[in-house]
């Protein structure tokens, strides 16, 4: 049993070894519990977790948001959003709110990964950083949308309200099987999925007319973010395939083929902006596939 100071608070043990059988050919060589997996990334997590906060890139989100380009709304004697006020492509402006929504996500991630640990624990510690760089990312795209006028404000806020109150994977069947293996690799798969889209899209608006000063640049910001954060659940997953290869590699299959595309699992209402994003290519079944294909190569894996 897991020592009680060590952060862990520790669910029914599971026998790895048990269950379905794996569907690749790697298998499952050892009998080791739960408990042996999480020891081992707790033991990992120091050092990881400093890596992680010493490259992090602590850059200010209200450095590239074009205040100069905003105005008071209706209560404080300007003028409400009219559909006129948006300058921006199309693209550009469904691209953001499909992946605003999807950052808005961010309390139903913390509880997922939140799951069987202690808040003050390294795991809690680590989880806490990447919260606080995903809720950057929220602040820095609404504060876009807001001061730029690039989509109806009072939409989003009630797209916001929904989509959070849902939550994402926040029914049955969703939860409970989330242990730190699928906890680590359901990561992973999103911020693969979540670099390449704000890469993509920022692509497009960097040709496109109309786009505000910094946006281009806050994309980009979001994207490497992303891709950094990616990389150090990777070194966790790492720690977690030397202790039970079979399982962890499991746990990766499953969180890619459970995997949400950008914007889903938000608010309803939203088909005309997946219809817009993907007719542009900025994100579509077949391009998330492709992303997911050369994640899973690295470890011998394909959907």
């Amino acid at each position: 049993m897991v020592n009680p100071g060590s952060g862990f608070v520790a669910p029914a043990t599971r026998d790895l070894s048990a269950g379905r059988p794996l569907p690749y050919s790697v298998p499952v060589t050892s009998s080791t519990s739960e408990d042996d997996l999480t020891l081992a990334i707790y033991k990992a997590l120091p050092d990881i977790r400093a890596e992680y906060v010493e490259a992090g890139d602590p850059w200010q989100p209200q450095d590239y948001v074009p205040w100069d380009n905003g105005r008071n709304y209706a209560f404080l004697g300007g003028e409400d959003f009219v559909p006129e006020d948006v300058t921006v492509d199309p693209v550009v402006a469904h691209g953001l709110v499909l992946g605003l929504l999807t950052k808005d996500h961010l309390p139903s991630f913390h509880r997922l990964l939140a799951q069987h640990h202690l808040i003050d624990s390294d795991w809690g510690k680590f989880v806490g950083h990447w919260t606080a760089e995903e809720n950057r990312h929220g602040i820095a795209l609404r504060d876009h949308v807001v001061v730029s006028r690039t989509f109806d404000v009072q939409q989003l806020e009630m797209w916001r309200l929904e989509a959070v109150t849902r939550g994402y994977r926040q029914y049955e069947g969703t939860r409970d099987e989330l242990h730190i293996a699928e906890q680590i690799a359901m990561v992973i798969v999103h911020e693969a999925l979540s670099a390449d889209y704000f890469d993509r899209l920022a692509d497009f608006a960097e040709k496109a007319e109309g786009t505000p000063d910094g946006l281009v640049t806050t994309l980009r910001k979001v994207a490497n973010d992303d891709r950094n954060q990616q990389h150090y659940w990777t070194e966790l997953l790492t720690v977690a395939l030397d202790v039970n290869e079979g399982h962890v590699k499991d746990a990766l299959l499953g969180q890619a083929r459970l995997a949400s595309p950008i914007g889903a699992e938000t608010a309803e209402g939203l088909d005309e902006s997946r219809r817009i994003v993907t007719a542009a290519g900025i994100s579509s079944p077949e391009r998330d596939r492709e992303i997911l294909d050369q994640l899973l190569s690295r470890w011998g894996l394909a959907l």
